[in-house]
């Protein structure tokens, strides 16, 4: 939905501000919502801004995001599984968002199959090493 125009809210303001208008006889002027008149002067009593809130998302807040520690620990463990990761570095953090942390950051938690050769086995080893470089 699309946000009001600014000159819009500063009529309304205004007209609130300078005569005696309730809230609903705003509202029917410039056929509005009554609520959305009230939120508007609510807001401008309390903080001194009504204008639109669109676009002012936070976002969710990343709470994990430190890869030199991942990488330093996969260069001292380089077989460590990603809960042994977790464990060590964020034991408060639930799994999953330990997953997602790690697909943020690029870097790969699951583990080859020990039926792997051992030449294969060593590549991976160096793909470990090639992501602490």
């Amino acid at each position: 939905m699309k946000a009001y125009s600014q000159d819009l809210r500063d009529r309304v303001i205004d007209l609130h501000g300078s005569t005696k208008y309730t809230k609903t006889a705003i509202s029917k002027l410039f056929k509005l919502d009554r609520h959305t008149v009230a939120n508007w002067i609510k807001r401008y009593e309390e903080i001194g801004d009504y204008s639109s809130r669109q676009h002012c998302q936070k976002g969710r807040k990343i709470r994990f995001n430190d890869k030199e520690k991942v990488l330093t620990y996969l260069a001292e463990y380089p077989d460590a599984e990603a809960m042994d990761i977790r464990d060590c570095l964020a034991p408060n953090l639930p799994m999953s968002t330990f997953y997602d942390a790690l697909h943020r950051m690029k870097i790969t938690y699951k583990k080859k199959s020990q039926a792997i050769g051992e030449e294969k086995q060593k590549k991976g080893s160096r793909l470990w090493a090639s992501l602490i470089e």
